[in-house]
């Protein structure tokens, strides 16, 4: 990914890659450019050089930026201390970022351009497969080490947690038209809740046995 020349205005940067977000989210990557970008933000398409070589370069920014949003969201100060509060923080995490009006157009950027470009692809699979791997390792990390669950375990509990909420999210935010949502999603989000809290409970025993 190229680097964008030195930014005076990281609030002008991060304006620009928001218009690019929603520009890419209309359109798709074959229906926009950096001329169409130029145009939402009102300046000369030339301008956009300063931060940006290409529109590859422009999507590559984009995809990192709000993939560091979405990684950001659980702060250090909210990770679970406790085993069995490992399925509510992470639930309410992931429904706490689909809430954020960017990050339901970042999962169709994202969606969209990654069998566009294999770069975006590769790009794409280090964000969702290999880092989030990484961060779910890291939050497990304590009670893995205390002997309270098993490393695979760990990885798979938090995996299905987040890919249950996450989906329905998807269906929700993504998809489909953005709908208000009823009793039956907060019904289904405590569903999630208790079948990890379950989860853990029977792998409780299983070690004891």
């Amino acid at each position: 990914m190229a680097e964008p020349s030195a930014d005076p205005t990281p609030s002008r940067r991060a304006e620009i890659l928001e218009a690019a977000l929603q520009l890419l989210a209309d359109e798709g990557y074959a229906g926009a450019s950096l001329r169409k970008l130029a145009a939402r933000l009102g300046i000369a398409q030339p301008s956009l050089y300063h931060y940006f070589r290409t529109k590859e370069d422009l999507v590559e920014h984009v995809l990192a930026s709000y993939a560091g949003r979405m990684f950001s969201a659980m702060s250090p100060d909210r990770l679970p201390r406790r085993l069995d509060d490992v399925p509510r923080a992470v639930v309410e995490s992931v429904v706490a970022v689909y809430q954020t009006p960017t990050h339901p157009l970042f999962v169709r950027v994202a969606i969209s351009v990654s069998r566009v470009n294999e770069r975006f692809g590769t790009l794409m699979r280090r964000v969702f497969v290999e880092q989030a791997t990484w961060g779910i390792q890291q939050i497990m990390r304590p009670f893995v080490e205390r002997g309270e669950i098993e490393a695979d375990d760990a990885l798979d509990l938090v995996r299905m947690l987040i890919n249950a909420v996450g989906l329905r999210m998807l269906e929700d935010k993504v998809m489909f038209a953005e709908h208000e949502q009823g009793a039956d999603f907060d019904r289904y989000v405590r569903f999630v809740i208790d079948t990890g809290q379950t989860q853990i409970r029977a792998l409780r025993r299983r070690k004891r046995s």
